[in-house]
């Protein structure tokens, strides 16, 4: 399946200062939303619920894992998630759509720098 990323790269950065070295944190947000994989245009094709497509959870699944786990699983039907803090840096980030058997139905690989609160964007799952 073929996913469309729209990246908004709009960041905004957050520094949490102490005694030792300056730790810098991030979150990654994102919405998305479901399309059909026959519609000629992804951009203009009508989403469709997460339901029409059994569509059940987004992951999003970051590498080099954190040390506090990269896989981020939201329902579907939010239409909008976001991670709790990693340290900042550069990510391979993977958008995933699971159906409720946890295939993958459509996913989506992109490098990503975090810093502070990052958007990744919109992400349109085309979905057969």
């Amino acid at each position: 399946a073929v996913v469309e990323h729209h990246a908004r790269h709009g960041t905004l950065g957050l520094l949490a200062t102490g005694c030792s070295t300056p730790q810098t944190t991030a979150t990654a947000s994102l919405t998305w939303q479901i399309v059909d994989a026959a519609a000629p245009d992804p951009n203009t094709a009508p989403a469709l619920t997460c339901a029409q497509k059994k569509v059940a959870t987004i992951r999003v699944q970051m590498s080099p894992s954190p040390p506090s786990g990269g896989v981020f699983d939201f329902p579907c039907a939010n239409m909008a998630g976001e991670t709790f803090s990693v340290p900042a840096g550069v990510y391979t980030v993977q958008a995933i759509a699971l159906n409720d058997s946890f295939q993958a139905v459509a996913q989506t690989t992109f490098q990503q720098r975090l810093f502070g609160q990052t958007s990744l964007g919109h992400v349109i799952f085309q979905v057969r």
